[in-house]
């Protein structure tokens, strides 16, 4: 059956199938954009103005003007959740630096594009298995999310290729920074250790989140820069992000990991956060 939901593109409120951009769109050329998704509890988006800073502070990066204003885009995205009669589901805005000419700069500026679209959606619950990639994050860009994923989608064939889930990201220098889509956090002797933000993962909204919890619950948390052997040696391994939430992972590059106590410990204490906040 056709979706009878709408999105909005650039001022308008479409129907999903009639929602387009053009050819000549810097996004859909050069992944000159950059994009939020955001989890929706009971018709609510949780911790929208944080994922808004976000997102302005990716468009500042690449030096995108944004057409419309924080205010303006959390009102489209909540009357697009009210509308399409999203309870449990996602929203997700993308603004590009919008269109150009093949023979133009991709930097040239004629206007951003906005396209925002909220859906019904089931989220990735119990367990992941997981690889190392052998591909490698560039720094300059990964700590945003820009619309060009392509190392995202290529480590994540890669998992797929080996019958796992996801694929753990390495810094050209080797340093351990993230999942395709989520961040990493390891559990050692009872702390907690994440990569620091200086070494160019993605600042994560749950991220932040679960290290707050971890103080709260007086886990030790250590942002700091981690090895491959020391990720490999992890008594715990876990997956943060909006989606997922929290997702313990049970096996990296064929090691079983057992340990789940502090990841399931975390989602209880976020899932009583996402409550409390969106007053469920």
């Amino acid at each position: 059956m056709p979706s009878t939901n709408y999105a909005y593109v650039n001022g308008r409120f479409l129907p999903e199938s009639q929602a387009t951009i053009s050819v000549f769109d810097r996004g859909f050329l050069y992944g000159a954009g950059v994009f939020e998704t955001m989890r929706v509890y009971s018709g609510k988006i949780f911790r929208l103005y944080e994922h808004l800073d976000r997102l302005a502070a990716g468009l500042k990066h690449l030096g995108i003007d944004s057409p419309l204003s924080p205010e303006e885009l959390r009102a489209i995205l909540c009357l697009l959740v009210e509308r399409n009669e999203v309870r449990d589901g996602v929203a997700r805005i993308q603004v590009t630096s919008g269109g150009s000419r093949l023979w133009m700069s991709p930097l040239h500026d004629q206007g951003a594009s906005v396209v925002i679209v909220a859906q019904e959606r089931e989220h990735p619950t119990g367990e992941l298995t997981a690889i190392i990639s052998s591909i490698r994050l560039d720094r300059v860009l990964s700590r945003h999310k820009t619309a060009n994923r392509l190392v995202y989608m290529l480590a994540k064939q890669e998992a797929e290729r080996a019958g796992a889930h996801e694929a753990v990201l390495l810094s050209g220098m080797g340093r351990v920074m993230e999942f395709t889509a989520s961040n990493l956090f390891v559990v050692k002797h009872g702390a907690l250790y994440t990569p620091p933000l200086t070494d160019a993962p993605l600042p994560g909204i749950t991220r932040d989140l679960v290290l707050t919890l971890a103080r709260e619950l007086r886990i030790a948390t250590h942002e700091t820069t981690l090895s491959l052997d020391f990720l490999c040696a992890a008594d715990e391994l876990f997956a943060t992000s909006s989606l997922i939430e929290i997702l313990p992972v049970t096996q990296l590059n064929g090691r079983r990991i057992r340990a789940q106590k502090t990841a399931r410990r975390l989602h209880a204490r976020y899932r009583e956060v996402v409550v409390a906040e969106l007053g469920l």
